[in-house]
């Protein structure tokens, strides 16, 4: 809460003094002018405005704290609810997270295995002769079929990719130069 160091009873007693001085001047003033009262009139005036507008930022601030520590206290609660969920779907998030690494790791493990493969068949494509290119299909085939020891998904890629052969997806051509 905001600390006033004005006394508003004060200042309005002292606007209510300046009101009736002005009042007063009017009757045993001397001063035809009437600034005198004037002034006091004035001056009352501006003391009864600056009260209203102490008034009215007080109020304000006593509102805007309010808010705050309401605000403070429901931002307290959606982090505590925030919280709860986490810890609640946490380790079905983790669970998650390491199935999808297992998948890729072993994605990346029948990726590697299929480009050591590949890398045979280049090695082998630099030794053949123009009379063993009839023979290159089998000699495929057969190193597909001696990595029996792997798993189906192995097998699949194996069928995959002797297929793409077989339809001409895959090309091997050999440079005899």
């Amino acid at each position: 809460m905001i600390d006033l160091k004005s006394n508003l009873d004060r200042l309005e007693d002292s606007a209510s003094n300046f009101y009736k001085r002005g009042q007063n001047d009017d009757i045993a003033s001397s001063d035809t002018s009437r600034d005198r009262q004037h002034n006091a009139l004035q001056t009352a005036s501006d003391l009864r405005g600056a009260i209203q507008d102490i008034q009215n930022l007080r109020d304000h601030v006593f509102i805007l704290e309010r808010n705050n520590n309401q605000m403070s206290c429901e931002l307290n609660d959606k982090l505590n609810i925030s919280s709860a969920l986490l810890a609640a779907v946490e380790p079905a998030l983790n669970q998650r997270m390491d199935e999808r690494l297992k998948i890729a790791l072993t994605d990346n493990m029948q990726l590697d295995a299929l480009e050591a493969r590949l890398e045979t068949l280049e090695g082998f494509k630099d030794a053949l002769e123009p009379d063993d290119i009839s023979g290159l299909e089998s000699y495929v085939d057969d190193r597909i079929d001696s990595a029996s020891s792997d798993n189906d998904r192995d097998d699949e890629t194996r069928d995959t990719v002797r297929d793409m052969i077989r339809d001409g997806d895959i090309v091997v051509s050999i440079d005899l130069s």
